[in-house]
């Protein structure tokens, strides 16, 4: 296979990293260790965070003295910069690319929130993606749908992807935390996630108040997450919860503190009412944690049969599966089995492999 030289958008490597940066580390750690002979220079209009596993494998280029936005840098500079680099292709991993660049590209769609659900996100996000995707699927040689959930949206938004995208799922970061502290003083339920309106924290706190309000003694809530937009009262909520003793607002956590809190946890409570994809329910899965996720989106391709799933919209529902992940013994065995197995199907490898083929139909 001809070697290959590949330009990525690493604005998800700026700051604490979440979802999409993980992706970037988890594809990229798996491409230059199956590829050796590939190149990767990263780019960015601020400094980047450059994760262990990629140290010593990629290439990072120092941001632009010109410090533009994200999106009108992606549009310039970045362009600019992918060409001086000597690329053969463009990666636009935040599922947007530069649209005049005479670069082959791929992008890597996550989801569609910003086009079907804008007032989930800021002014910034939407304007920085929903004009531009009709465009980027015009112009990208292929397209990656990291779910059929999120495929099917694509198609529905922009009906001329159809032939050039392919599913590709995300896979899983080996574990790094030890997890040899506890990570909490008393039994907890864990919340993984940004604090934002669509990964739904008002409603699973609505259902845990209700479980508590009946039984005293059920499990705690932590809440890992840095904050996103859209919830600035939040915290708030929390202190005034008739329940505020029980809720704990641990802020944004690193990949190894995550790993600690999952270990210890009793089940993770996943409802977000959209995911393109759901690192957090795949990573408690491989840990043998129950899962309490939403029955939306891609969520149920994902946790399969191995967790549990809930109507997001119902606080109800919630409840009653979270009592059911916390109580229900046999479920807890047939999850710290199934879980495992579930999980070992999504690997970066895999991901790297078919990301890789496509990067070559792109180049031709």
């Amino acid at each position: 296979m001809p070697r290959m030289r590949i330009a990525v958008d690493a604005r998800s490597l700026c700051g604490e990293r979440t979802g999409v940066g993980r992706t970037l580390e988890g594809l990229y750690g798996a491409l230059t260790r199956l590829f050796p002979g590939d190149s990767v220079v990263l780019l960015s209009p601020r400094p980047i965070t450059l994760p262990a596993a990629l140290e010593g494998r990629v290439e990072v280029l120092p941001p632009s003295r010109f410090r533009l936005p994200g999106t009108l840098w992606l549009q310039t500079i970045a362009a600019l910069e992918a060409i001086r680099a000597g690329a053969d292709l463009f990666h636009g991993p935040l599922g947007i690319l530069p649209l005049a660049i005479p670069l082959p590209g791929v992008a890597t769609i996550h989801d569609l929130t910003p086009v079907l659900f804008p007032q989930w996100h800021d002014r910034k996000n939407v304007a920085g993606f929903a004009p531009f995707l009709p465009a980027t699927v015009r112009r990208a040689a292929r397209l990656i749908c990291v779910s059929r959930a999120t495929r099917d949206d694509l198609l529905l938004a922009c009906p001329e992807a159809a032939g050039k995208t392919i599913v590709v799922p995300n896979g899983l970061v080996p574990s790094s935390g030890t997890g040899s502290e506890p990570p909490h003083s008393r039994p907890f339920v864990l919340s993984l996630g940004t604090l934002e309106p669509r990964k739904n924290h008002e409603r699973l706190v609505v259902a845990m108040e209700s479980i508590w309000d009946r039984r005293p003694d059920f499990p705690d809530l932590v809440i890992a997450g840095g904050a996103g937009w859209g919830m600035p009262g939040f915290a708030g909520r929390l202190s005034r919860s008739r329940h505020s003793a029980r809720i704990v607002l641990l802020g944004w956590v690193t990949s190894e503190r995550a790993t600690a809190l999952l270990r210890g946890a009793r089940l993770l409570a996943y409802p977000s009412l959209y995911e393109g994809f759901g690192l957090p329910a795949l990573e408690a899965m491989a840990e043998g944690v129950p899962v309490v996720a939403s029955s939306s989106s891609s969520l149920p391709e994902v946790v399969g049969d191995a967790g549990l799933l809930a109507d997001p919209l119902d606080p109800a529902a919630i409840a009653a599966a979270i009592e059911r992940a916390n109580d229900d013994e046999p479920f807890r065995k047939e999850a710290r089995r199934r879980g495992p197995e579930r999980a070992a199907l999504f690997t970066w490898d895999g991901a790297a492999r078919a990301t890789r083929a496509l990067f070559a139909e792109a180049v031709g």
